[in-house]
């Protein structure tokens, strides 16, 4: 599943510099490419498919409905779409994931009585996942990996297998080209989130809060496969808390966020 994006997998305030880099390898013909994109979403939407095909899909709580409405509104960056849906599956691990088109997906666990994650955790949970939606960061993603590996006429479902091979080998520079990028867009998504956060008047400690009840739960079988994804938990939750500390200080409303309605 890693580029659907990632699990619990923003841009804004002091990490932004760490995508210039890498994101501007990627930004010529193939993210601008409408093929490309498209190419993209018809594999987004195969995992999507298997992903239901495995699981029972339920109906998520109205309330989360809401929130990630308000979220979206407070988007300056999605006024021109793409929609963003929420559609959620039976499950008791933590998991959320997104696809480049607009589709927020959430486990049943996120909303259980037994993790008891608070609204503004759940907020905080779906503004990441919409971060990357802003970002496009699968595409961005994608992209780069085919300029690194010199293959840009590569097909992407050919380019992910290559991927999946590379990252275990712990001697690949390809892996690890592709670990920075992806712990950058995590760390992105994380701070991008707390600016949404803020935007529609949830409290920004959330963010912080929530990485840790969901990186500190038992690991499945999946997030060990994907844990080299993400960054290390302690380095994550520093980066997100010196943002919350940077909003609360400054006061900072992006000027591209339009105000909820």
């Amino acid at each position: 599943m890693n580029s659907m994006v990632r699990f619990f997998q923003v841009v804004g305030l002091s990490v932004a510099g760490l995508l210039v880099g890498t994101a501007a390898l990627a930004q010529g013909a193939c993210v601008n490419d409408p093929a490309r994109a498209h190419e993209l979403r018809v594999l987004d939407e195969i995992q999507i498919t298997e992903l239901m095909e495995r699981f029972e899909v339920v109906a998520a709580p109205q309330r989360l409905h809401t929130l990630l409405a308000s979220l979206v509104t407070a988007s300056g960056r999605l006024q021109q779409g793409p929609a963003v849906h929420l559609l959620a599956y039976e499950d008791k691990d933590l998991n959320a994931y997104a696809a480049d088109h607009g589709m927020v997906i959430l486990t049943s666990a996120m909303w259980s009585a037994q993790e008891g994650l608070s609204d503004d955790e759940l907020a905080a949970v779906m503004a990441h996942e919409i971060a990357h939606i802003e970002g496009r960061d699968s595409l961005v993603e994608a992209c780069t990996n085919l300029h690194r590996m010199g293959q840009p006429t590569m097909r992407m479902d050919d380019a992910r297998d290559r991927m999946a091979l590379e990252m275990f080998n712990p001697r690949s520079t390809l892996a690890r080209a592709a670990q920075q990028q992806l712990h950058a867009q995590e760390h992105a998504a994380d701070v991008r989130a707390i600016e949404l956060l803020r935007a529609v008047g949830r409290n920004p400690q959330a963010m912080v809060s929530v990485l840790a009840k969901i990186h500190g739960s038992t690991p499945s079988a999946l997030n060990l496969l994907m844990g080299s994804t993400h960054p290390a938990l302690r380095e994550r939750l520093a980066k997100a808390q010196a943002a919350v500390d940077a909003v609360a200080k400054s006061g900072f409303r992006p000027s591209e966020l339009a105000p909820t309605r």
